[in-house]
């Protein structure tokens, strides 16, 4: 089957354009065009909705997008697999992380992995544990490291998390050490990650509190700086509350906030091999390695 007009068409909604589809597949931009519009014909309705602003997935188009993807990726893993019968070690894996400071340790991961297997392309991307669990889902990751989920196929735990406030030096809350959650009944609340679905989000909607929200960020430097200039706290994973410079602390609540972080990963037999031998290398490192 030929599916190369099908990696077009996905590539153009990712960018956005079929322009950048076409930079990045080394196409022009009308050898990109006639490759969607062949798709349509194909389909028999359109997929893409143009605009001078770029191109966007039809209605009709996103009923398509999960099982096109599994098409590619199902297609991958047999390339893969025959690659390997062949002794060729290629493939690409593609990782997500909800948590920035697990980075450090992916990249030297990702250096020794290469070293063995250069012909295997790593892909690092960030999100909420939410935003990528829908990736895995989708089969756009093969596997993530995140805060628990429900309906995550395999969970490898690593170690566990909870929920921090971050407040102004001069806040009542900084002589007692704790912060109260009931406080949030009346403090001024900065909302992290806004219209999306968090680990802060979750435990506000499990202790019934609805926050006096004043503003709002999806960049935790923002979020620091709106803190310390005395806007109002902050809910944040401790892992993502490590120390700045700066007059904010980083008070612990006074309700247990627990959760599991783990690498979220797809079945045996959904994964590709690149992505089996991936995991299966770095596994261990994070399994030993406790981040504070």
């Amino acid at each position: 089957m030929d599916t190369e007009k099908y990696k077009t068409l996905i590539c153009a909604i990712d960018t956005g354009s079929l322009t950048a589809a076409a930079e990045k597949l080394g196409y022009t931009p009308s050898g990109i065009s006639r490759s969607v519009l062949a798709v349509e014909e194909e389909f028999g309705f359109p997929l893409l909705v143009r605009a001078k602003s770029g191109v966007t997935p039809t209605t009709d188009c996103e009923k398509l997008l999960p099982i096109i993807r599994n098409l590619l990726r199902i297609e991958e893993q047999l390339k893969q697999t025959a690659d390997r019968i062949c002794s060729l070690e290629t493939g690409s894996v593609t990782v997500g992380t909800a948590y920035p400071i697990y980075d450090q340790i992916l990249s030297r991961q990702i250096v020794a992995f290469r070293k063995q297997r250069p012909n295997i392309n790593i892909k690092l991307i960030e999100g909420t544990s939410s935003e990528l669990s829908h990736k895995l889902g989708l089969h756009e990751l093969d596997f993530c490291i995140i805060s628990q989920r429900a309906n995550i196929p395999v969970f490898y735990p690593l170690q566990r998390d909870s929920i921090c406030a971050w407040v102004p030096s001069f806040h009542p809350a900084t002589g007692k050490g704790i912060y109260q959650v009931a406080d949030l009944w009346t403090d001024d609340y900065i909302e992290l990650f806004p219209d999306q679905e968090t680990d802060n989000s979750l435990f506000l909607a499990r202790n019934h509190l609805r926050p006096n929200v004043c503003a709002s960020t999806s960049d935790i430097y923002a979020a620091y700086a709106m803190v310390e200039a005395g806007l109002g706290v902050v809910l944040i994973n401790t892992l993502l509350s490590r120390p700045r410079s700066g007059d904010v602390l980083s008070l612990p609540l006074d309700r247990s906030s627990d959760f599991e972080i783990g690498i979220a990963s797809k079945t045996e037999e959904e994964s590709s091999p690149a992505a089996k031998e991936f995991l299966n290398f770095i596994l261990p490192e994070l399994k030993n390695t406790v981040i504070r």
